[in-house]
C-alpha cells in the first residue's frame, strides 16, 4: 500500500513538473512605474513621475507602447508638467533583422513647444542576442513635426534617425539599461540618452535608478538647449 501511495505522489510530482516546463510563456508584458525625478535645464525642480510599458512579441510582429507623465507643483503652482507616448512596432525578416517603426510625441509645457514629434521606418538589427545581453542598432528615415508654443508656427522637417538599446544583466536581479536615439534633420535635431541600473527588491518588485539627458539643436528663446532628468523609480513587472 505505502509503495502505491510513494509511486502515485512521484507520478504526480513528475507530472506537475512536466506541465510546468511546457505550460507556454505569455507573448505580453509589460511593466509600471512611480518615483522620484529631479530635473535640471528648462525647469530646476523635484517632480513625481508615472510611467506605463506594454509589450507583445509575434511570431512576426512585435508590438510596445510606453506612456510616460511627469508633474510638478510648486506653492500651488504647476512648475513642471511633461507627457510622453511612444508606439514601436517591429516586423521580422529573421532572428536579428527587422523593418522598424516608431511614432513619439512630447508634450512639455515648459520647453516652449507645444509639441514635438516624429514618426520614421527603417531597418534594425540585432547585433547581439544572447540570454543575459542585448543590442540592437537601427536607422530609418522619417518625418518630425514640432509646433511652437509662441508663435504656433508648426516646424516639418526630413530626418534620418538613428538608434541603440542595450541591456545587460549583470547578475541575477541587476540589469543595466542604455538607450540612445539621434532625431537629425536639416533644420534641427534631437539627441536622447537614458542610462538605467534596475534591481530586484522581491518578486516583481524592483527598483531603478535612470538618468536622462536630451539635447535639442535649436530651441525657442529663453529656453536651454539640454534637459536633464535623475530618477529613482519603483518598478512593478508583470
Amino acid at each position: 500500500m505505502r509503495k502505491t501511495i510513494l509511486i502515485s505522489t512521484l507520478l504526480m510530482a513528475s507530472g506537475a513538473a512536466y506541465a510546468a516546463e511546457e505550460a507556454p510563456q505569455s507573448p505580453w508584458s509589460g511593466s509600471a512605474e512611480l518615483g522620484f525625478i529631479d530635473t535640471s535645464g528648462n525647469t530646476d525642480t523635484r517632480s513625481t513621475n508615472g510611467a506605463f510599458e506594454l509589450k507583445h512579441k509575434g511570431k512576426n510582429w512585435d508590438k510596445s507602447l510606453k506612456l510616460s507623465a511627469l508633474t510638478s507643483k510648486e506653492e500651488g503652482t504647476t512648475s513642471k508638467e511633461k507627457y510622453n507616448a511612444a508606439i514601436k512596432l517591429d516586423r521580422n525578416f529573421s532572428e536579428r533583422s527587422y523593418l522598424a517603426i516608431d511614432a513619439t510625441q512630447e508634450r512639455d509645457r515648459f520647453n516652449g513647444f507645444e509639441y514635438q514629434s516624429t514618426v520614421s521606418v527603417g531597418y534594425g538589427y540585432r547585433a547581439i542576442k544572447e540570454e543575459k545581453m542585448n543590442l540592437s542598432l537601427e536607422a530609418a528615415p522619417g518625418y518630425r513635426r514640432d509646433k511652437l508654443k509662441e508663435s504656433g508656427d508648426i516646424n516639418e522637417d526630413s530626418i534620418l534617425r538613428l538608434a541603440a538599446n542595450f541591456d545587460w544583466e549583470i547578475s541575477e536581479g541587476v540589469s543595466f539599461i542604455e538607450e540612445f536615439t539621434a532625431d537629425i534633420g536639416e533644420d534641427n535635431s534631437t539627441y536622447k540618452s537614458e542610462t538605467g541600473l534596475k534591481s530586484k527588491i522581491i518578486g516583481a518588485l524592483a527598483t531603478k535608478i535612470t538618468y536622462k539627458i536630451k539635447y535639442v539643436e535649436e530651441v525657442p528663446d529663453d529656453n536651454e538647449n539640454t534637459d536633464r532628468e535623475l530618477g529613482i523609480t519603483f518598478v512593478y513587472s508583470f
